[in-house]
């Protein structure tokens, strides 16, 4: 654990430095808030996306493109902190390997939809590229295997960097800290398929658990109910092991005439019945009797 915090460390400070580097080197100057606002430009009158299939197409301007506003001898300060030693923009050639903003254009979806805040950005540091849950916002994830793959290469290592050796280990508190991260890759029911049977965690669910999960059920209900959501999950396995509170088990617990004990019992804490028999788990059990 030591040993990934060092190196994480590390890493940060390295990106911090090349991120230093990169700023002093490009020495670019240009205000998208400038030219949306005060010349009244659109997207498409700089960028050529509206007819672009491919993620690997270059969409950032030109020189003979800017040079359709701007005069080419006398204009280059604008944009240039230093014209003589001018320094091209560098491409993002790491994003993902399949996109048609043409598809998307058809579809008259805005830029700003996917492009967050990039008619108000001054600088030229920020990208305003949309994130996976920004994507998730109109293409919501399905069970499909391939569903991934729609935009991404299948020789893709499609893993967030903090799924590292260690993951099985901490996915959990992750998951309780920022769930939406996990649901921008991860449907609940991916959960429920891993934590069952064989593959539960024994620290969650002992090996005698069968035993004594009711009263950790009864101290920490709410801690059930994160994966176990439905009543019905209690009800189906109790009734197939023939498991029945004790006070069900007591000589005239129910009979035709009186009731029965369970007749007074409804009466001081019908909340106790309805726990298991509930008519909204599909189960009138009072009903089948008292009609």
């Amino acid at each position: 654990m030591k040993k990934f915090i060092i190196f994480s460390a590390i890493a940060a400070v390295l990106l911090v430095i090349s991120f230093i580097l990169f700023a002093q080197e490009l020495e670019l100057i240009f205000s998208h808030k400038y030219h949306a606002e005060e010349i009244g430009a659109i997207c498409t009158d700089c960028h050529p996306a509206g007819e672009s299939e491919l993620a690997s197409d270059n969409l950032l301007p030109d020189m003979d493109g800017c040079y359709t506003c701007h005069d080419e001898e006398e204009e280059c300060t604008y944009c240039h902190k230093d014209p003589d030693n001018a320094i091209a923009y560098p491409r993002i050639t790491e994003y993902i390997a399949k996109f048609s903003h043409k598809q998307h254009a058809q579809k008259d979806v805005e830029c700003e939809a996917c492009h967050e805040g990039v008619a108000e950005s001054d600088n030229i540091h920020d990208k305003h590229l949309p994130s996976m849950q920004d994507c998730m916002t109109c293409h919501p994830l399905t069970m499909s295997a391939d569903y991934c793959y729609v935009c991404h290469d299948k020789s893709e290592d499609l893993k967030p960097a903090d799924n590292n050796l260690s993951w099985n280990k901490d996915h959990g508190l992750a998951s309780y800290t920022d769930q939406s991260s996990c649901e921008s890759c991860h449907h609940e029911n991916m959960c429920l398929d891993c934590h069952q049977n064989d593959n539960l965690d024994h620290k969650v669910h002992p090996l005698n658990y069968e035993y004594t999960h009711g009263i950790h059920a009864r101290g920490n209900k709410d801690n059930c109910l994160t994966c176990h959501e439905e009543q019905a999950f209690c009800m189906d396995c109790h009734r197939q092991r023939m498991v029945m509170p004790r006070t069900h088990s007591r000589a005239n617990w129910s009979n035709t005439t009186t009731g029965g004990g369970h007749a007074r019992a409804a009466k001081l804490d019908l909340d106790s019945c309805i726990s298991c028999h509930s008519d909204t788990q599909g189960d009138p059990v009072c009903a089948a009797c008292h009609h």
